[in-house]
């Protein structure tokens, strides 16, 4: 047997969920509709239950004690940032904009910040700033 240990995350967060609430009630219309009016839409509204119930699930932002984890929608891959590479985080609008060093590389990432609570973004955006500022005095 390997030693592997395998490490917990030490934030976790995920899509607000009154942000996806007007999608589920949407859906929920649509399938009433579907069943009253119109039953060809009844696919449509099961799609946005579901889909619903898919992006509620996702964790956007995993923080590691050495690194973190965002993950912005389900089929799109995980970005994996080490706390190390951060050389600078800025708002710009609704999006944070992360410059990382990686394999001797500038690479910006933005994350959008509209499908997070106002409480996690300021979170997000005061963990990667620290991280940039830490880097800085280096």
């Amino acid at each position: 047997m390997t030693d592997m240990v395998i490490e917990k995350p030490t934030t976790i967060i995920k899509v607000a969920t009154e942000k996806l609430t007007p999608q589920l009630i949407i859906g929920i219309l649509i399938v009433i509709a579907g069943f009253v009016l119109i039953p060809n839409i009844i696919g449509l509204g099961f799609m946005l239950i579901i889909f619903y119930f898919v992006n509620s699930s996702i964790e956007v932002v995993r923080i590691y004690p050495k690194y973190s984890e965002i993950k912005l929608a389900i089929i799109r891959p995980r970005w994996l940032i080490l706390d190390a590479s951060v050389e600078s985080a800025e708002v710009d609008g609704k999006n944070l904009l992360l410059k990382i060093n990686e394999e001797d590389k500038q690479l910006t990432r933005k994350i959008p910040l509209n499908a997070l609570s106002a409480a996690d973004s300021e979170s997000v955006i005061k963990y990667y700033q620290s991280q940039a500022n830490h880097n800085a005095k280096k």
